[in-house]
């Protein structure tokens, strides 16, 4: 079949993000005979024209559209993005009968919702590179039953069939970086330090009570060949001068052995090169980082959510402040960068400890601070059982359209304190 693939997303916060997802699929779509074509709305001024042309020059068979998000995760400033999204369809619709398949992070926490609300024909919910070439082939006589992930209208009601996850690393073919614009993506960013998107593994078996990745991902980690990885990277540093990376896997640091590994292998292959990653403060040890820095690691985001014991234990966040102390100890001392984050407003968060949470990221000194004040409901996570149980959503809510968690103590005065707090400090951002 021919297939347009469009990656939608033009919002840019801090960084510029690469889609990395979707040119998996692009890999795993051509492995398995599909004629596709890549559109990617980041630095397009006028994407409507774009698309029609091209619908009109491919005549797809298929146009699948990938949602990076669904809203801005502000609760004080929101933004739903799927308008836009509808406007994309309705452009789709007007030069184009090919079924419109609906996919990527935003799309798989609500999958139900995101396929009414866009009047979309069909969806994959969770991992794409096996499901899509499925699904393509169960177009034919519409027999979706036994696609793993698919999402399907039957009559009046819209099912999502369970996701089947990759068995890595035999299934996970190299993305199809060449479909990209990688030079704008790496030129387009400033303020930090990683840049292309990079993954080694998939899966998080931590048991943080707001977080989606779980159920997207699944529970068990599943890692890649780390020598494919990183000769992704050298490939696209010697072809394209690609200096900056970004490992995207939700903890870079679990199974920390392996991450050893990784470093080694970057080591190994005399790669020059600089990269950021997302570290766990509960694994690693002084070896992993010494060759982290050996390795080019500049930059690292701690995810420390919180500066209080209390409340980290309630995000069941799995790690003490003195783990990130030692986190952040051993990066300062190999030349690495950090950033904290701070998600204030969580189950038992009072003035007090949001005082102290601030207290603790001022003792740690680190060179970028991100806070924000209530935390978004995903559905299927612990958080919405919480919120549903205190009253805080309603049992029919439809969290499709952004509600947040904030706890009752710090509601009224929360937002102009952080005003005021990130206006005295040039590197804190809200």
């Amino acid at each position: 079949m021919k297939v347009l693939l469009i990656s939608e997303n033009r919002t840019t916060t801090l960084v510029s993000p690469f889609p990395l997802g979707l040119a998996f699929v692009v890999s795993a779509l051509r492995r398995a005979g599909h004629e596709v074509v890549v559109l990617d709305f980041m630095f397009l001024e006028e994407w409507k024209e774009k698309l029609r042309t091209t619908l009109d020059s491919l005549r797809p068979d298929a146009v699948g559209l990938s949602i990076r998000n669904v809203d801005n995760q502000d609760m004080h400033n929101p933004a739903f993005f799927l308008s836009s999204h509808f406007d994309i369809v309705t452009t789709i619709r007007a030069y184009s009968d090919a079924p419109i398949v609906l996919g990527g992070a935003g799309f798989n926490i609500h999958p139900s919702g995101c396929l009414r609300y866009l009047n979309a024909d069909l969806g994959i919910y969770g991992e794409g590179e096996e499901a899509f070439p499925l699904l393509l082939d169960a177009m034919r006589g519409d027999k979706f039953e036994k696609v793993p992930g698919a999402v399907w209208k039957k009559g009046d009601h819209i099912i999502v069939n369970q996701p089947q996850y990759l068995s890595l690393p035999a299934r996970w073919a190299s993305p199809a970086y060449g479909d990209f614009d990688v030079t704008a993506y790496h030129e387009a960013q400033s303020e930090l330090p990683g840049c292309i998107t990079v993954q080694n593994k998939r899966g998080c078996h931590m048991k943080c009570i707001y977080c989606s990745t779980p159920l997207l991902e699944g529970t068990h980690c599943r890692s890649r060949d780390l020598h494919q990885a990183v000769s992704e990277m050298t490939s696209l540093h010697n072809e394209k001068n690609i200096q900056r990376f970004y490992i995207v896997d939700n903890v870079f640091n679990f199974p920390f052995s392996q991450a050893k590994d990784f470093c080694r292998e970057i080591i190994a292959q005399g790669l020059k090169i600089s990269w950021q990653a997302i570290v766990n403060p509960a694994f690693g040890d002084d070896e992993l980082f010494e060759l982290m820095g050996t390795a080019g690691c500049r930059f690292i985001s701690l995810g420390n959510e919180s500066g209080h014991e209390l409340i980290l234990r309630n995000l069941r966040k799995g790690f003490t402040l003195d783990n990130v102390r030692k986190a952040a100890r051993l990066a300062r001392a190999n030349g690495i960068r950090y950033a904290c984050f701070l998600l204030l407003g969580g189950p038992g968060e009072t003035r007090d400890t949001v005082m102290q949470s601030l207290d603790f990221v001022e003792e740690l000194s680190p060179d970028l601070v991100t806070l924000k004040a209530g935390i978004r409901i995903y559905p299927g996570t612990h958080l919405e059982t919480l919120a549903r149980n205190e009253g805080m959503i309603q049992n029919d809510q439809d969290l499709l359209h952004p509600a947040f968690y904030l706890s009752p103590a710090i509601r009224e005065w929360i937002r102009d304190y952080l005003d005021k707090t990130v206006g005295k400090r040039e590197n804190w951002k809200l």
